[in-house]
């Protein structure tokens, strides 16, 4: 009956607006319309009462055929989908068809009334198909349908059985005769079947709180089993029910008979859950139980929590918020409905003195100057349905005045009427003073910048646009209107040849690494020159990546100071190539010197050596030549004196006493010794003068084939007497003899000037004696030392020769290797050493095409490395000679280390 209702409750507000417009009066078409909505109304409720009585006539096959509840009339209806909902969805169609025949027939309602006929008795016919097919096909169901219906008819049963139970309904009675047939076994099962399977959890529960009965929902609410569930007492998996209030607890249910409460239950792994209890107080045979219906409430407190965290959030938010949230009404003085605390502070007056102008409006604290102005953009904002962000000055309860920024929009229902105006309000006092500095300030800053021509940029990194003032475009000779903010547009005005060093100082800067950006740079200016700037910059703005969100800078001409710089830096270049060249002259004297006093000091000593060997060639070749003669005649003479002795065994006394005197003996025994040394003392002397004659080649003027190992021995022969150890002194120590190792290649011989090469290796061998003579200044440095000089030579290519002479003495510094070869240069006394040797040693090398290079280790020695080409061809185009050391990998070179 209520579908019908409200179903007739609709049409009358669909005819309703065509009655309004019509006025009330009856026109043919208005009394269409009534006449549509009566039979419309028929048609349903005679579809409806249709329904109760399929119904009721149906109910006698079973409950699952039932279109209304037990005990009802068929005109109560009831709430099946297939009876109800289908009969009265044919009523609303055929209501449908009506609308239509309403809308599309012009002479409605007589033909509708003739269309409606031929319907209702299609319809009628319809509903006779539905009972045929009902009668014929549910009936041989009945027996099933009576057996899965258990539940229903137990109901049924237990009414009818009841002795104060009065039931007249026919078809009522019958289905309880069905019941009636059943045992009382089969009714007691149907009972514990229905509670055993029962959704929610069931508890019988005694007088002293032992559980007596659970079912299956029970157990798997708790966890336990039914035979766990048994052994146990309320109290344990209760909490909120202990023992000692137990009794209290029965009491109070005990008068009230039913009791709804939510509690906790404990399952059993201890977990507390929260659940709704429906306990009802029963008897039974003289006994008192309690029947506990209960239903696991997680979820519904679990949202509730959430909902109670939502609000505190709220709450706090509201609370939090710096300014204030307000909802207030549409009128002349604001009416505030609500309002959050932070009104305090920004106005003086708590939110109870502002809600409902309960001491004061809010309009009244708006300021005279403003109010008007406030009130106008509010309604034009509401009535543009737009939100309204207004600025404006409250006067506070101490008289004082502050700014706020109010942002709030229009609540409106569905008729889009005004319900009420709701935002929030801030307090910009401080931004408002703040803007005043900075907009003085910036007034400040550009006087400042007129008076120093000083432009100013501010860059947005986060936009890439730039601002620049107009000194900026005054110094560069730009019109402001036609300056592209672009930052891209800006570095195109930089020189090409500067554009990487300002990128490369803005990168630096944007990454800490700097303190500021200051750089030097030239920028394009509208007439088409170039003009020197100075770019001083600094990242004033950062986000909490460290990331620059915003630079500021100044620019400033520095074309004047640049030109007077290049002018300088013009200037300084003159007087430096005049300062180089005079040292290149003066390197060239001192070279020309060195090599005057070199060659003289040669030319002198060859000089002196060529004398002395040919001074001492002539005696000792005198002696040289009469010493086999002489050897000769003492020989006859010996052999005289012998025949003499052999023939005159006894000769006169005088004589027997001079060979006593003069042991005669003696003399023919040693003499030939004695003639034997001195030979051997003149081809010494002999190959000393050879060698110091190989030495000095005066001779040789242009290069010849020479063996440099000759070369190598003349020298050592000449430094012989510095090779030979020294014997313990009251002064000095024991110093063993240096022990020279040769390692000779197989050499060809090598064309080069011999004596100028010879003083080389002179050179070099001294210097290798004085240092392996230093090692005695070092603390224990003579204990298990062996003096010792190497010379290696080999042929490096076909046509390159190596000559390398080591030592283990001294070594030398890093600073000394580096300035070995400067003319001068020395780090011998004064009095033992010119610094000319290895530097002419040098020239010499060079001269021959080669190089002479050295390595040394402290206090392990050193080694010098000699490579000179075999021939003059060697002699490269451009005047060079190929060196082969120079390609020389480092691992070969490292190969070739200095044996200590």
């Amino acid at each position: 009956m209520l579908e019908l209702l409200v179903y007739v409750f609709t049409q009358l507000l669909t005819f309703e607006p065509h009655i309004m417009l019509r006025g009330y009066s009856f026109s043919p078409e208005s009394l269409s319309n009534w006449l549509h909505l009566w039979l419309t109304a028929a048609i349903a409720l005679v579809s409806y009462l249709s329904a109760g009585m399929l119904n009721n006539s149906l109910s006698i096959y079973g409950d699952r055929c039932q279109f209304s509840t037990p005990n009802q009339p068929f005109w109560r209806g009831g709430g099946n989908f297939i009876g109800n909902s289908g009969l009265l969805s044919l009523g609303l169609v055929m209501a449908g068809n009506f609308q239509i025949l309403d809308t599309e027939i012009p002479w409605y309602p007589v033909g509708g009334i003739f269309v409606v006929a031929i319907l209702a008795i299609l319809g009628l016919l319809a509903t006779s198909l539905i009972l045929f097919w009902l009668w014929w096909f549910q009936i041989p169901m009945l027996g099933f349908i009576r057996r899965h219906n258990l539940a229903s008819s137990l109901d049924n049963s237990a009414t009818n059985n009841s002795p104060n139970s009065i039931n007249n309904n026919p078809l009522t009675i019958k289905v309880n005769a069905n019941i009636n047939n059943w045992s009382a076994e089969d009714t007691l099962s149907l009972t514990q079947f229905s509670i055993d399977k029962a959704a929610d959890a069931i508890f019988w529960i005694g007088i002293e709180g032992q559980i007596i009965y659970v079912n299956e929902s029970a157990s798997r609410l708790l966890g336990y089993s039914p035979k766990e569930l048994l052994l146990l007492t309320i109290h344990d998996i209760n909490p909120d029910f202990p023992r000692d209030s137990w009794h209290l607890h029965w009491q109070i249910l005990r008068r009230c008979g039913s009791l709804k409460i939510e509690a906790r239950y404990r399952t059993k792994h201890s977990r507390l859950i929260p659940v709704e209890m429906m306990i009802n107080h029963l008897n039974f045979k003289g006994e008192e139980y309690q029947c506990v219906f209960i239903r696991d409430i997680s979820d519904r407190k679990q949202v509730e929590r959430m909902l109670r965290e939502r609000q505190g959030e709220f709450r706090t938010l509201v609370s939090n918020i710096p300014g204030a949230v307000y909802r207030s009404n549409l009128d002349i003085d604001r009416t505030m409905t609500f309002m959050s605390p932070g009104v305090e502070s920004i106005t003086g007056y708590s939110p109870n003195d502002l809600i409902l102008n309960r001491q004061i409006s809010f309009a009244s604290l708006i300021h005279p100057d403003d109010k008007q102005r406030v009130i106008d953009a509010i309604h034009t904002s509401v009535e543009k349905r737009n939100p309204y962000i207004l600025e404006y000055r409250l006067l506070r309860a101490d008289g004082s005045q502050r700014w706020v920024y109010d942002k709030g929009q229009g609540i409106f229902d569905d008729d889009q009427q005004v319900l009420c105006l709701a935002g929030a309000i801030f307090d910009i006092t401080k931004q408002k003073q703040a803007s005043e500095a900075l907009r003085i300030n910036e007034e400040r800053l550009q006087l400042a910048l007129t008076g120093t021509n000083q432009g100013l940029w501010d860059w947005n990194l986060a936009t890439d646009e730039v601002y620049f003032s107009p000194q900026w475009g005054q110094m560069l000779g730009y019109d402001m209107e036609h300056i592209n903010t672009h930052a891209r547009s800006w570095l195109k005005l930089v020189h090409p040849q500067d554009r990487h060093q300002v990128i490369y100082c803005l990168k630096q800067h944007w990454q800490n690494l700097t303190t500021f950006c200051e750089v030097e740079h030239r920028m394009f200016t509208h007439n088409g020159g170039w003009k020197w700037v100075l770019n001083h910059g600094q990242v004033v703005s950062r986000d909490e990546q460290g990331k620059p969100l915003r630079m500021t800078g100044t620019v400033r001409d520095i074309s004047d100071r640049k030109q007077a710089e290049d002018a300088l830096r013009q200037s300084e270049a003159r007087e430096r190539a005049r300062a180089l060249q005079l040292e290149l002259t003066l390197k060239k004297l001192r070279q020309a010197q060195s090599q005057l006093i070199q060659n003289e000091k040669l030319s002198s000593l060859g000089q002196m050596v060529a004398g002395i060997a040919h001074e001492i060639n002539n005696p000792v070749t005198f002696i040289y030549g009469n010493i086999s003669y002489a050897s000769q005649y003492v020989q006859d003479l010996l052999a005289l004196i012998r025949l003499y002795q052999r023939y005159y065994p006894q000769p006169a006394a005088e004589i027997s006493d001079r060979i006593e005197e003069v042991e005669l003996g003696f003399i023919i025994e040693d003499l030939p010794k004695i003639l034997e040394s001195m030979e051997v003392g003149a081809n010494r002397i002999r190959q000393i003068v050879l060698s110091l004659r190989n030495f000095a080649r005066l001779d040789e003027s242009e290069m010849k084939p020479v063996n440099i190992h000759e070369g190598i021995e003349s020298t050592l022969l000449i430094l012989q007497h510095r090779l030979k150890g020294r014997l313990p002194t009251l002064e000095k120590h024991e110093f063993p003899e240096i022990k020279v190792v040769r390692n000779y290649g197989d050499l060809p011989k090598v064309e080069c000037y011999a004596g100028q090469l010879n003083q080389v290796f002179l050179s070099i061998l001294s210097n290798a004696i004085d240092a392996i003579l230093e090692v005695e200044k070092l603390e224990n440095g003579l204990v298990d030392f062996e003096p010792t000089i190497q010379i290696s030579t080999a042929l490096i290519s076909s046509d390159w020769v190596s000559i390398k002479i080591s030592d283990n003495g001294l070594g030398m510094e890093e600073e000394v290797l580096h300035r070995l070869f400067e003319p001068f240069f020395t780090t011998k006394p004064v009095g033992r050493g010119t610094g000319l040797g290895l530097a002419m040693s040098y020239q010499i090398v060079a001269k021959h095409g080669g190089n002479l290079t050295c390595r040394s280790v402290r206090n392990k020695g050193s080694e010098f490395a000699i490579e000179i080409p075999r021939r003059p061809s060697g002699l490269s185009k451009t005047g060079r000679y190929y060196l082969p050391s120079e390609h020389y990998s480092k691992t070969e070179y490292e190969r070739d280390s200095l044996q200590s």
